[in-house]
């Protein structure tokens, strides 16, 4: 059987390698894409190069189109490969990731100053849970250090900081002293680092899976970060005028709170899905 760009399917050596049943029933086939030469020919009206008039100078029939679709067959081949093996292991850590961000929440309720000053003791549980839960959350970043390097970075990262922020919680420093300045500097900066490499590992994760939603982590890490600046940029406004100071605070706090919901429901819906992906050999006794 002659193919559409002239090539005989029954001397075609690449039929094999790609599982190439043929134009009429492969790539080229009527009501299917998959083959740029087959596309050019249905849109120009014609059933094959050979009647059209600029086929001895066209651009797609000189390129190696089998070894393109080879190429491709493979490239999905390690895709699907890539989601098979990392699909578990991030359908599984990153679902706890989403139930420790509820202990989390408790800790900054109980560290607020309206609380901790009226209950100290309630200060110093919301300090150590909130300690606790910064190792384990990097401890759960850490088993994800496969699937991708930015896990790992941000497992370090989550780890070291909240190290430095167990010390910080020694009688020995006291809050507010030159020595407890110069160590929250550095937990402030592996924090916002640790946040960095942990929305950009999600979306890498989605790429393959879920592009609309990875797009959607790299964007709320934007909006996060630009929340940050804003917040310095309302503290020099207060010296400037302290209602409008006050107010922008209030609004950019509010802002950081949003972006923390919708974190949360962003780490929400990728545990779910990789928990509903369906590895290639599932697929196919589905089918």
């Amino acid at each position: 059987m002659e193919g559409i760009c002239g090539r005989m399917c029954d001397a075609c050596t690449w039929k094999e390698q790609l599982d190439c049943p043929g134009c009429q029933d492969g790539p080229g086939r009527r009501f299917s894409g998959g083959c740029p030469i087959a596309d050019c020919c249905r849109e120009k009206g014609h059933t094959a190069c050979v009647t059209c008039t600029f086929s001895t100078g066209c651009a797609l029939r000189r390129r190696d189109m089998p070894q393109n679709r080879l190429w491709a067959v493979e490239a999905e081949r390690e895709r699907r490969a890539r989601l098979d093996r990392n699909a578990p292991v991030l359908a599984k850590w990153l679902w706890l990731l989403f139930w420790l961000v509820i202990p989390s929440v408790f800790s900054n309720i109980l560290t607020m100053d309206t609380v901790a000053g009226a209950f100290p003791t309630a200060g110093v549980v919301g300090n150590v849970l909130a300690f606790l839960i910064s190792l384990a959350y990097g401890v759960l970043l850490w088993q994800l250090r496969e699937a991708a390097g930015r896990y790992r970075t941000a497992a370090l990262c989550y780890l070291a900081g909240g190290i430095i922020s167990g010390v910080l919680l020694l009688p020995t420093i006291p809050e507010g002293n030159w020595l407890w300045w110069l160590l929250s500097l550095p937990v402030m900066v592996l924090e916002l680092c640790a946040a960095y490499q942990e929305f950009y590992a999600h979306a890498e994760v989605l790429e393959e899976l879920d592009p609309e939603l990875a797009g959607k982590w790299r964007l709320l890490w934007k909006w996060w970060i630009g929340l940050l600046l804003g917040l310095l940029g309302c503290i020099f406004l207060a010296l400037i005028s302290a209602i409008l100071g006050l107010l922008a605070i209030l609004a950019d706090a509010i802002g950081l709170l949003v972006v923390g919901i919708v974190k949360l429901v962003y780490l929400y819906r990728t545990a779910k899905r990789f928990r509903e992906y369906q590895p290639a050999a599932l697929q196919k006794e589905v089918l």
